[in-house]
């Protein structure tokens, strides 16, 4: 009885911590060629599928340039019809710079917000790659500060909701910095809590700084925090 329990324990936190994490955004590799801006989808377009390795039913493409040579929409191609890729697509990650946001990933496919599926193999010969939204939000730098979203965020003493909770993070008065430490869904942070926005411009804004735990994903594995895209 004593084994039965330890393997049902052992099944039951994989479930919970071991799961595979198939949302993110497809980010450039750092060390590939990928040079466009300001949307990531490559010059030379990417190839959209119905299904994983399905029929090929349409193509990403970049918007006409600027005065800069710069580029600020996504195009859609089926057929002979060129419209603008729907904003669901895409994600903020940059002041206007956008990434496509994937929300499925199957074998060496993965699924935008539209529905299309595009091939991983194709993304990584043009130097982009997949980023999971829990890497994209632990190891982003130039990021004003995380917020929880709406109705707010517990930080807990452990990655459970069974664990005490310190306190309830609402608004951006609280700043949530994820560590490397990760469990499933969970993220081990530091938060500080301010009297007023650093973005005030006033000092010794800190009233306190903790640490715990936050669910950092929700169940469909999208960000349960936010942030100011474009800084103060």
């Amino acid at each position: 009885m004593k084994h039965l329990f330890v393997v049902l324990l052992s099944t039951l936190s994989l479930s919970l911590f071991g799961q595979e994490l198939t949302n993110g955004l497809i980010m450039p590799n750092p060390n590939g060629p990928f040079k466009s801006c300001c949307v990531y989808i490559p010059a030379s377009g990417l190839t959209a599928y119905d299904v994983p390795n399905g029929k090929q039913i349409a193509q990403l493409q970049q918007g006409t340039s600027d005065h800069n040579g710069e580029v600020y929409k996504a195009l859609i191609k089926i057929g002979e019809d060129l419209t603008e890729l729907d904003y669901s697509n895409l994600y903020m990650v940059g002041y206007e710079i956008m990434a496509l946001v994937y929300v499925d990933k199957r074998g060496d496919f993965v699924k935008i917000n539209n529905g299309y599926w595009l091939s991983i193999k194709e993304l990584q010969s043009k130097g982009l790659m997949l980023t999971t939204w829990m890497d994209y939000l632990i190891n982003k730098e130039d990021v004003l500060g995380w917020y929880a979203n709406k109705p707010g965020l517990n930080l807990r003493t452990g990655a459970s909701t069974n664990s005490d909770i310190i306190a309830t993070l609402k608004g951006d008065l609280w700043e949530i910095t994820p560590t490397s430490e990760t469990k499933g869904l969970w993220c081990k942070v530091t938060v500080k809590e301010y009297t007023k926005h650093p973005c005030s411009g006033q000092d010794y804004l800190i009233k306190r700084t903790l640490t715990g735990w936050v669910k950092l994903l929700s169940e469909n594995q999208t960000p349960n925090v936010w942030n100011y895209g474009k800084g103060c």
